[in-house]
C-alpha cells in the first residue's frame, strides 16, 4: 500500500532537536518494541468476549492500575531526558513544570498506547482473527457510541484511580476451508461487439456530462434526488430532527437504518409532500437502545432534482471532437474492440468466483452487519469508477447494494472471505507502484488530477478497498493460469455472474 503522508511535526519533536552547546547527549537510550509492550500486556489483561451479532465481538478489554501508572513513569521519564524547559538544561526540569506543560500530550500518547496495544493482546488472548480495526464504545455527551478509534481516543478519559476499562466490538473472520484452487473448469468465449454495446457506451460518455436539474412542477420519479427535511422516531421515542437532506428516491441508509420502501412511498410525491416510511432498526446498531425496535421516518419535501443527460446531437458530438456521430460510433467500437481482452478476462474471472463461491461451505446469514454492507458497497462504488461509470450511476449501484441483504451482497461479502484466504495461501502482494497505476486510471477515466483523486479515496476506506480489488483481481488471474480453460463460440459466457460489490 502507498506510504500515508508523514504527519506534522509537534512541539516535542522540536525539543527533541539539538539545542545548542548546551545540549547533552542521549545517552544509552532505547525505545521498547511495541510488540515487546503488547506482549506484556498479554500476561495482565481480563478480557470478556460476547457475540455482538454476524461475525461479531464483543470485547471488555480491563487493563490493570499499576500497568496505568507504570507506562506513565515512563513517558514522563522519557520527556523529562528529552525536553528543553526555558530556564533548564536538558534533563533537568523539574517533572511538575513537565507534567504541567507536556501533560495533555502525554495522556493522549498514553491513552492510544494502552487502547490499541489493549485491544491487539486481547484479540491474540482470545485467538480471534479480525477483520478491519475496531469501533469502540465512548460517550458523546449523554449517549454512549460505537465510534471509530481515533474519534473514541479523543474521548477517553484515563481514570486517575483503579483500572481502565473500555469495550470494542470487532468483525472476525468465520472458520472454513478453500476448496481445490487448481484445474478449475473455464471458458473462454469468442465475443464481438453489437450496435446495443456500442449505444451503452455513448451513453455512459453522456452521463459523464449529466447535471441535476430541479424539477419546477412535477412528481417524483424513481432515482431523483430530494432536498427533504427528516424526522425519525425509533419505538414511540423522537430521535432524528435533520433540515435540508439530500436523499435519492430509492432505498437508503439513514442514521444507520436501512428504509427499503423509501422510493416506492416517494413515487409520485411532490414539493410540500410529507410521505412517512417505517423500517426494523437492525441489531447491530451503534447505538444499543434503537436495536430491535421500529424507526419511522417522515419526510417532508422541499426540492426536486432530475439527472439530466446532454441530448445525443450535433453539439455533443462536435464537444467529443467528432464530425458526424457515425464517426463517434466508430471510435467508441474500436476503443471496445481494442479492450475486448480486458471484457473477456473479467469474464473468466466472473467464472473463478463462481466456482469459489459454489464450492466453498461458508454459511454466511442474511442479517449482514452494517459495516460489511457498507465495505462491500465501496468495493463495488472503487470498481464502477475504475470502469469509468458515471457517478449518478455509480451512486444508484452503491445504494442498491448497501440497502438490500440479497444473495448478490451474500455472495459478494462470502468471495471477499475466500479470495483473502486465497491470497495469502498463494502469497499474493500488491506493489505501491501497481496501486497508483490504477489511482492514475480512474483519474484519467475522469479527466481529474491523480493527487486528488488519491485524496478523495484516502478520506474514507478507498485506498484499502482499491488494494483488496487489485489483490482480488491478481489472485484470480493466479488461479487462471492453473485453470482448465476450454475455447467457446457464446457470447453469453463473457459476461461475469452477478456478484455485487466483488
Amino acid at each position: 500500500m502507498a506510504a500515508e503522508p508523514d504527519s506534522p511535526t509537534t512541539e516535542l519533536e522540536d525539543a527533541e532537536r539539538p539545542a545548542g552547546p548546551d545540549s547533552e547527549p542521549d545517552v544509552g537510550r532505547e525505545e521498547a518494541p511495541e510488540e515487546d509492550f503488547k506482549e506484556t500486556l498479554k500476561k495482565v489483561l481480563d478480557v470478556q468476549v460476547d457475540d455482538a451479532g454476524v461475525l461479531r465481538k464483543r470485547l471488555t478489554i480491563t487493563i490493570p492500575r499499576e500497568t496505568i501508572d507504570a507506562e506513565r513513569e515512563k513517558q514522563y521519564g522519557e520527556m523529562i531526558r528529552e525536553v528543553i524547559v526555558p530556564g533548564f538544561r536538558r534533563g533537568r526540569a523539574p517533572r511538575r513544570l513537565v507534567e504541567k506543560r507536556f501533560g495533555e500530550e502525554v495522556g493522549e500518547q498514553i491513552r492510544a498506547k494502552l487502547v490499541t496495544n489493549g485491544y491487539l493482546a486481547a484479540a491474540d488472548l482470545k485467538g480471534l482473527k479480525t477483520v478491519g480495526d475496531p469501533l469502540i464504545w465512548s460517550r458523546d455527551g449523554d449517549e454512549e457510541k460505537l465510534a471509530d478509534v481515533q474519534t473514541a481516543l479523543s474521548r477517553l478519559i484515563l481514570p486517575d484511580e483503579g483500572p481502565l476499562i473500555f469495550r470494542c466490538e470487532v468483525e472476525v473472520w468465520p472458520d472454513f476451508e478453500l476448496p481445490e484452487l487448481k484445474d478449475i473448469a473455464v471458458k473462454r468465449p469468442r465475443v464481438t461487439i453489437s450496435d446495443e454495446d456500442v449505444a451503452k457506451q455513448i451513453d455512459r460518455l453522456r452521463g459523464l456530462r449529466g447535471t441535476w436539474e430541479p424539477v419546477a412542477d412535477g412528481a417524483v420519479q424513481d432515482d431523483d434526488m430530494l432536498v427533504a427535511s427528516v424526522e425519525m422516531k425509533v419505538g414511540t421515542e423522537p430521535a432524528v430532527t435533520a433540515e435540508n437532506v439530500r436523499l435519492f428516491a430509492r432505498a437508503q441508509v439513514i442514521e444507520g437504518v436501512t428504509l427499503e420502501s423509501l422510493g416506492e412511498a416517494l413515487r409520485g410525491a411532490r414539493a410540500g409532500d410529507v410521505r412517512t416510511v417505517r423500517a426494523a432498526v437492525p441489531e447491530d446498531h451503534e447505538r444499543v437502545d434503537w436495536r430491535g425496535q421500529e424507526a419511522q421516518c417522515a419526510l417532508t419535501i422541499h426540492e426536486i432534482k432530475r439527472y439530466r443527460m446532454p441530448p445525443l446531437d450535433e453539439a455533443f458530438v462536435r464537444s467529443s471532437g467528432f464530425d458526424s456521430e457515425a464517426e463517434l460510433r466508430q471510435f467508441v467500437r474500436a476503443q471496445m474492440e481494442a479492450d475486448l481482452s480486458r471484457v473477456i478476462r473479467r469474464g473468466m474471472r466472473g467464472q473463478v468466483s463462481r466456482y469459489l463461491i459454489d464450492q466453498t461451505r461458508l454459511n454466511l446469514p442474511a442479517g449482514l452487519s452494517q459495516r460489511h454492507a457498507e465495505r462491500a458497497a465501496m468495493r463495488r462504488r472503487i470498481e464502477l469508477r475504475r470502469q469509468g461509470v458515471p457517478q449518478a450511476e455509480i451512486e444508484k449501484h452503491a445504494d442498491e447494494l448497501l440497502t438490500r441483504a440479497s444473495r448478490e451482497a451474500i455472495d459478494g461479502l462470502k468471495l471477499h472471505f475466500i479470495l483473502e484466504k486465497a491470497s495469502e495461501q498463494l502469497k499474493v502482494e500488491v506493489t505501491e507502484e501497481e496501486i497508483n497505476s490504477q489511482i492514475a486510471a480512474i483519474a484519467r477515466q475522469y479527466n481529474r488530477r491523480f493527487d486528488r483523486v488519491r485524496d478523495e479515496l484516502a478520506a474514507g476506506d478507498g485506498l484499502s478497498v482499491l488494494y483488496a480489488e487489485v489483490r482480488d483481481e491478481k489472485c484470480l488471474d493466479r488461479l487462471l493460469q492453473d485453470a482448465r480453460i476450454e475455447e467457446t463460440a457464446g457470447p453469453g459466457d463473457a459476461a461475469p455472474p452477478k456478484v455485487e460489490g466483488t
